[in-house]
């Protein structure tokens, strides 16, 4: 979906932890620059690929992927996608950059997450955590909060730890839209904060915290990782939630 010149919102079908359902990466581009945030599983990227085509940018012009958060449907698909293009450059948050380079354990393999996991069939348990342990890159530059990047009509990145201790945000200051990564969701159309299952209390206090940032930002457009695009009247919905 097309949300404003320059930006568009992909449809991508995954099947993971035995469930099938759409994620939602965001695709920003001008003439030097194209930009994908968030990069689905291995298997997802032919699905990129047909995407990418269908909104004009072909798939050798991406050269900069955001990662959002450390989590595997997130970050799976990046060795499959640097396998053809090796000079693409990998962006993160440096609090969950040694989790995403292999330095540390997958934080989602200390949580309760582990329990999703373990309560799959055998062969299916096996791949995901295969998945797991085929799936570190390495990253080429930090991002900092308050950071802007001066490409694509500008885009500014908010920290919003809670969900992983990295996880960030990007406003697309252009189009003003909010692309929230797994900081929120939609469900049935409503938007929603953070997933509680996938953190301990703590961790779930502090995301929904982060979502006070966003109060100093003009949204027209949000785009969630799980449920795609909110645009009614979203810095209200985000005070409701507050």
């Amino acid at each position: 979906m097309e949300i404003a010149n320059g930006i568009k919102m992909l449809e991508i079908p995954m099947k993971l932890l035995g469930r099938e359902r759409d994620i939602y990466p965001t695709l920003i581009w001008n003439d030097n620059n194209v930009i994908l945030v968030d990069a689905g599983i291995p298997d997802s990227l032919p699905k990129i690929k047909k995407a990418m085509g269908k909104a004009g940018v072909p798939f050798k012009r991406l050269n900069t992927i955001i990662i959002t958060h450390q989590d595997i449907d997130h970050v799976g698909g990046i060795r499959s996608i640097l396998n053809e293009l090796p000079q693409v450059k990998i962006f993160a948050h440096g609090a969950d950059k040694p989790y995403i380079e292999g330095e540390k354990r997958w934080i989602r393999l200390n949580t309760n997450f582990m329990n999703r996991i373990n309560n799959l069939p055998e062969e299916e348990k096996n791949k995901v955590l295969n998945l797991f342990e085929n799936s570190n890159v390495q990253i080429n530059s930090t991002l900092t909060d308050g950071e802007e990047l001066e490409c694509c009509g500008g885009i500014m990145v908010i920290h919003t730890p809670g969900h992983t201790p990295g996880h960030i945000c990007l406003y697309h200051k252009q189009s003003k839209t909010l692309i929230v990564g797994d900081a929120m969701n939609v469900i049935d159309g409503q938007l929603t904060g953070p997933n509680k299952d996938s953190t301990n209390d703590k961790d779930a206090q502090m995301a929904y915290e982060s979502l006070k940032k966003f109060e100093d930002y003009d949204i027209k457009n949000l785009i969630t990782y799980h449920g795609g695009l909110f645009n009614d009247k979203p810095n209200q919905k985000i005070k409701e939630l507050l």
